[in-house]
């Protein structure tokens, strides 16, 4: 499909700033990334080595917490624990 329209956006600093943080983050072009977000398509991207390494230890404190969950250990520090997964979890799933 050709593409033949073009359009000007205007972004402040700050703004600009976030959306090339996320550009860099996905491995989009601009334009890539633009047309995804105002057609609302979901955006497309490549897990990279550091978001691996995240689920990665994710893992190995969930399994953490099953060890100490079925050795009867704290619940207090075992729900403190899973609250920081989860919101490891939700920072993942927003970058992605």
């Amino acid at each position: 499909m050709s593409k033949t329209i073009r359009k000007t956006i205007r972004f402040s600093a700050d703004e600009f700033a976030k959306i090339e943080e996320m550009i860099n983050q996905h491995n989009l072009t601009f334009a890539e990334f633009a047309r995804g977000a105002i057609l609302r398509k979901k955006i497309k991207t490549n897990l990279t080595k550091d978001m691996l390494y995240e689920i990665n230890r994710i893992g190995n404190n969930l399994n953490q917490i099953a060890r100490k969950v079925n050795s009867g250990s704290d619940r207090k520090n075992l729900l403190i624990q899973l609250i920081q997964i989860q919101k490891e979890l939700e920072a993942i799933r927003d970058v992605c």
